[in-house]
């Protein structure tokens, strides 16, 4: 009888464990567009490995500029690689956003044209609509 019990304790101490998904073990075919998406429509904590991979993957590249995030997302994009690309757009528009200004100045709003091309590029990216966030992320560029 107390072995039963034993068991049956361990069992239920393990059962947590087990219900939790194994790391980075996503859907190959599925990027980090479709990860999300697929999340969001879920409940309780998300599981996004692709995501995490795409991110780790732009950690390696330590840019320190919106410019070379642009051109990475541009590669990644014509690659066919749109979660990497909207990994790659969103580092750019957190460096644009991660500005100096004057104390007095901080409640502005920042006024930069690249910001809206490239929330422009990402919506593109959400739809699937690769040649206008192509566009959008040229006319980035350019504005530079």
């Amino acid at each position: 009888m107390q072995r039963i019990a034993l068991m049956a304790a361990s069992l239920m101490l393990a059962a947590p464990a087990w219900a939790q998904p194994f790391p980075d073990k996503g859907n190959p075919r599925e990027d980090g567009i479709t990860e999300q998406r697929r999340e969001m429509t879920r409940r309780g904590e998300a599981f996004v490995p692709q995501q995490n991979r795409e991110s780790r993957q732009g950690d390696a590249l330590e840019h320190e500029t919106s410019q070379e995030w642009l051109k990475e997302a541009q590669t990644a994009l014509r690659a066919g690689q749109l979660g990497q690309a909207n990994e790659y757009l969103e580092r750019a528009a957190t460096r644009l956003l991660s500005r100096s200004t004057e104390p007095s100045q901080a409640g502005a709003p920042m006024q930069d044209s690249r910001l809206a091309l490239i929330t422009e590029a990402r919506q593109s990216l959400q739809r699937r609509d690769r040649p206008a966030a192509e566009r959008q992320i040229d006319r980035a560029l350019l504005a530079h």
